[in-house]
């Protein structure tokens, strides 16, 4: 009787666990986009945050992402404006408990007015 009840619980994790990493991060950056919709205010992004404080935080050289010292940054940032159509200001990331066991960065891009123009979802091992 163990072998088929160890059998039948491999067989049911390898049916509901078979997200892949990538489709958690899309769901996860789908449901703080409702969340935190394109338009809300910085200052709004903070109230909801309350007491915590972005741990990374960015602005725009003059002569754009390119030009930012990290360069992680820098391609994050320019895909961003890529994939929008928009200017990115600024950037702050927060970071905090996703899961009951794991971590997260939550990214927040801001036009010139410090609106929303995306956020972005990421595993904080990343």
């Amino acid at each position: 009787m163990k072998p088929i009840l160890i059998l039948a619980l491999f067989f049911w994790l390898a049916i509901t666990g078979c997200v892949s990493p990538q489709e958690h991060a899309a769901e996860r950056t789908a449901r703080l986009r409702e969340m935190y919709p394109r338009g809300m205010s910085s200052e709004q992004v903070q109230a909801k945050w309350g007491k915590i404080r972005p741990d990374f935080s960015a602005s725009r050289p003059a002569t754009g992402w390119d030009a930012h010292s990290n360069q992680y940054i820098a391609r994050k940032l320019n895909g961003v404006e890529t994939s929008t159509g928009m200017q990115v200001q600024s950037v702050d990331r927060y970071w905090g408990p996703d899961a009951w066991m794991s971590l997260c960065y939550c990214w927040y891009f801001y036009d010139s007015d410090g609106k929303i123009v995306d956020v972005e979802w990421q595993y904080k091992s990343d």
